[in-house]
């Protein structure tokens, strides 16, 4: 099977996907992503080198494809191309979460792109394939996002394939400024559409530097993993870098500077985030992950930030629950309404270090296949429908 990966963000999953296939002497595969250097610098592309050609993403590329190369199936997380190469398409979403939006016409411009390269996705299509990470993703995806059922493949998620396996911490430790193997690590990775993370509690500025202190009094090391740079004012990140320098022990990564999450995740002990949907990731390690409810009430009105091919939006949404598409409640670890209980979710998980392994594996029964590595052979499956 000839396969066009056409990656926005190469992070665990479409990497975990592309590493398998990779693998395979019946798949012949191009990556097309916008830094393959950058991508090569990674401690996972050192660890796990691709035979695949790593080619830069070009804007003739989504018009033409990759010359001489004709792919049976394009597999994408997110963003379309102008025109499809192949005669199937198959969408690995970026993320499970608990956004999403809760209104059809929402994924209007998607439909649209999809519809232009591999016929309308609405209807049931021989040449599409929508991937849901569980039963309770695909009731969102064909009721509320609208795609028809019969192009709706529940798989689940591909990183959990890998996750699970064993990691040698040393085996980064050039890449990190501390103790990778012997000192645990808060990996702290909040999604950037809310905003500053600790807003409703008071000002990130104070909350972010007594967050950090409170994990290195455990001798916890930290790596602050954010979105892209560009996605924040430059005062916050120059906040960031500041609280960074001041603790010490701390790595600070930005999205489009390091790209890949894997080993971040395989390193940290315990994670925390407003509801990243990296959480759903995390759940396979057994690890605990500590959740930031991330506005002070559903019902009220908050600030919302997206990004489009127009540029960074910013509006008012009058209640959190039109942008859940799952109520924060229904997780796999702890989770924090306040500061303080925060700081003693912290405490708890460093020192209690199996505190959320039931609670992770029963989110993953209901929602995400178990995480029972056979996710990629799923996938395979639903390719191999398209050709």
């Amino acid at each position: 099977m000839r396969i066009l990966l056409w990656a926005t963000t190469f992070g665990a999953d479409l990497w975990s996907l592309a590493r398998w296939l990779d693998a395979r002497d019946d798949v012949d595969m191009r990556i097309v992503l916008d830094d393959p250097e950058l991508f090569a610098r990674q401690p996972v592309a050192r660890l796990y080198p691709l035979r695949s050609p790593l080619i830069r993403r070009r804007k003739w590329h989504s018009w033409i494809g990759v010359p001489g190369f004709r792919p049976h199936v394009t597999i994408l997380d997110n963003w379309v191309p102008r025109r499809a190469s192949s005669r199937a398409g198959f969408v690995l979403w970026h993320g499970f979460g608990w956004k999403g939006p809760n209104d059809r016409d929402e994924f209007a411009t998607l439909h649209r792109q999809l519809a232009r390269c591999w016929g309308d996705p609405l209807q049931p299509n021989p040449r599409f394939r929508w991937h849901c990470f569980g039963p309770s993703d695909f009731t969102h995806r064909t009721e509320v996002s609208g795609f028809a059922p019969e192009n709706c493949r529940i798989v689940g998620a591909a990183s959990h394939d890998v996750l699970v396996e064993p990691f040698d911490r040393e085996l980064v430790a050039r890449d990190y400024p501390f103790d990778t193997a012997r000192t645990k690590t808060v990996l702290f990775a909040p999604t950037w559409h809310y905003g500053e993370v600790f807003a409703h509690w008071g000002n990130d500025a104070e909350l972010l530097d007594r967050f950090v202190a409170r994990a290195r009094s455990h001798g916890a090391n930290v790596i602050f993993r954010l979105h892209d740079r560009f996605r924040f004012p430059p005062d916050y990140v120059a906040l960031v870098e500041r609280i960074a320098r001041k603790h010490g022990q701390v790595k600070l990564e930005f999205k489009n500077e390091s790209p890949d999450n894997f080993v971040a995740m395989q390193l940290a002990d315990v994670l925390v985030t407003n509801f990243s949907s990296i959480a759903n990731l995390f759940y396979a390690t057994g690890r605990p992950t500590i959740h930031v409810y991330p506005v002070r009430s559903q019902d009220e009105a908050f600030t919302w930030r997206t990004l489009g091919r127009g540029g960074m939006t910013t509006r008012s949404v009058s209640s959190a629950k039109y942008v859940w598409k799952f109520p924060p409640e229904r997780n796999g670890g702890l989770m924090a309404r306040s500061f303080d209980e925060l700081l003693t979710e912290l405490d708890r998980a460093l020192e209690e270090p199996d505190c959320c392994k039931a609670r992770a594996d029963e989110f993953l029964r209901d929602h995400m296949m178990g995480a029972d590595g056979l996710v990629r052979e799923r996938i395979w499956q639903a390719l191999n429908e398209l050709t």
